[in-house]
């Protein structure tokens, strides 16, 4: 099946922007990622009316995506309009290594995804809600968004996701 509409989700560290970007790649699909629409540089937030529209814009105007990241009640229409929505659902120890290295590695650059002002910061808490499941059962609550839930693939790990990838896009 050849997918038009993708939507990434995960916690924080998942390895959300990178599997997309390889998505991207293999599919051609324009790819979105919800940090670019949600902070301004230096990790200032977009005020919600200007991201929710932003998020409104490119549905109305794409007939084929890639949306990886966050997820609200009010952004429900993307997880509608998805032919296939990836649930990174990586354990809590794996996601907060990735965190770390993604700090030690962005501490000073800023990720591609996000203004260049914008370099990573370390959080004690952000931390501790990887390891805890903090961020889970809203994503999980999201989920149902989807409506068909046949469309939702849920990967446990980055091997699974590897078998995915070539089962899915050779």
């Amino acid at each position: 099946m050849q997918y038009k509409k993708i939507a990434i989700l995960g916690i924080t560290g998942a390895g959300k922007s990178t599997l997309s970007r390889r998505l991207a790649a293999k599919t051609g699909l324009p790819l979105f990622h919800m940090d670019s629409l949600f902070w301004k540089g230096n990790w200032e937030e977009v005020p919600e009316e200007e991201y929710l529209r932003k998020h409104a814009d490119i549905l109305a105007t794409n007939d084929s995506w890639i949306i990886e990241g966050w997820i609200n009640p009010k952004m429900a229409e993307r997880l509608a309009q998805a032919d296939l929505v990836i649930y990174l659902d990586y354990p809590g120890v794996r996601a907060a290594l990735r965190y770390v290295d993604r700090w030690l590695k962005h501490r000073k650059v800023a990720r591609p995804e996000l203004p260049e002002e914008s370099r990573e910061r370390f959080k004690w808490r952000r931390l501790f809600l990887l390891l805890s499941r903090g961020e889970r059962p809203d994503i999980e609550d999201s989920l149902s968004f989807a409506g068909d839930m046949k469309k939702i693939v849920r990967l446990l790990s980055p091997s699974e996701t590897e078998r995915f990838l070539n089962e899915r896009f050779p």
